[in-house]
């Protein structure tokens, strides 16, 4: 009898699955270039240091990460795609694989007279040299990466930056919007201003795709006629029809096949418009794409992307998002963002002290000060977005 109650004990173990978890992090990390990689003193890596520390994750979505090229943004620079690796030290994540590609953005910037590419919008000028079509200061600016825990197997990755955006949808009008320069813009205009990434991966021999995107800001940046809006919805339009093969129009005659249906998938990024706008059409988008897969937060949604001001009601937006296929559970998200724990300390003497910052009030010009939660002080010294995360479980 003890024979028999080993053996089946023994067969009920060997058909009992392990459960698949995949836990998700994404970060937008402010303009993260070369030179702050190699500065190892740089505050805002330190507070982007510590503030990933805080978690655990399978995958990590990063957003912003230059693509490095050799002399640029400068000419001491050498190295070739290497700025993935340098993060992953720093953040002690060398045994995650890295997938990298170069971003559209400042693939037409022009160099200054002594042959360097502007490194700042700062800088007096700056925009002169600006790729008027994509933004960046210099080639590869914003480009997007993933790093992948080694018990993930990477099985393939594809990266999607050239297809023309009249070519993806053959109905829109491009002689309707102007460049940064106030030029025509281009008929020969890409789709994407960064890039689109595929990656299949397999863990305990589950199959899924990652899809890496970060659109254009919905938002004009004072050209009225800005294709912003139009192309951030179009961008969204193309995850949408990607992941599910479906989107408002139909898309064809591209030599680009979306996922076959009932594919497994992960799709990451900063899509730059809020799901709640009612104005912008690739918040549209965003809302038709939820009806066919899974946001990774509950409404309301929260706070990903604010501005590096203090005033108590500055712009405050939802911009980062994690959406799944129906194959996964979503065992918990979230959005990491500190309590502010704001204490407001007025406006008629100076006040000083490490949690300390100051504010403009806009109609009166009064400078005022405040206190705040020193890990929310942090988190606004390592990026204008907060990261973002899912804790997922194959079904």
């Amino acid at each position: 009898m003890k024979t028999i109650l080993f053996l089946s004990l023994i067969l009920l173990t060997s058909c009992m699955k392990e459960t698949t978890k995949i836990n998700i992090f994404h970060y937008n990390i402010k303009e993260l270039d070369s030179l702050k990689l190699r500065d190892s003193s740089n505050k805002q890596l330190a507070a982007v240091k510590e503030i990933v520390s805080k978690f655990e994750f399978d995958i990590f979505s990063v957003n912003e990460i230059q693509y490095d090229l050799p002399m640029i943004p400068n000419k001491s620079l050498t190295s070739t795609g290497q700025n993935i690796k340098l993060l992953a030290k720093s953040l002690g994540l060398e045994n995650f694989s890295a997938i990298f590609y170069p971003a559209n953005t400042g693939m037409k910037a022009s160099r200054d007279p002594h042959g360097n590419y502007v490194e700042s919008f700062k800088a007096t000028g700056a925009r002169k040299y600006a790729d008027p079509v994509n933004f960046g200061l210099y080639p590869g600016q914003y480009s997007t990466a993933a790093l992948i825990k080694s018990d993930i197997k990477i099985l393939d990755s594809k990266n999607i930056q050239t297809i023309k955006w009249k070519d993806f949808n053959p109905s829109i009008d491009l002689k309707k919007y102007t460049d940064g320069n106030g030029a025509p813009l281009p008929e020969s205009t890409k789709l994407f201003d960064k890039n689109f990434t595929d990656i299949l991966a397999e863990k305990n021999g589950f199959k899924f795709h990652i899809i890496l995107l970060h659109t254009v800001p919905a938002f004009h940046f004072g050209n009225k006629k800005s294709p912003n809006y139009e192309r951030n919805a179009d961008q969204l339009r193309f995850l949408e029809w990607y992941l599910t093969q479906e989107t408002s129009f139909k898309v064809e005659g591209i030599e680009i096949d979306p996922l076959p249906k009932d594919t497994p998938y992960i799709a990451i990024g900063d899509w730059n418009t809020e799901l709640t706008n009612k104005t912008n059409p690739g918040s549209a988008v965003l809302r038709s794409l939820k009806e066919k897969s899974q946001f990774w937060m509950k409404e309301p949604l929260t706070i990903s992307n604010e501005g590096p001001s203090f005033t108590p009601k500055r712009l405050q937006l939802q911009l980062d998002y994690i959406t799944v296929s129906n194959h996964f559970n979503i065992l918990e998200s979230g959005v990491y963002r500190p309590n502010e724990e704001r204490k407001e300390l007025g406006c008629d003497k100076v006040s000083s002290g490490e949690n300390i910052r100051s504010y403009t009030i806009k109609d009166s010009g009064k400078t005022c000060f405040a206190s705040f939660n020193k890990d929310f002080l942090n988190s606004k010294q390592a990026s204008d977005h907060f990261p973002i995360w899912a804790k997922l479980e194959v079904k």
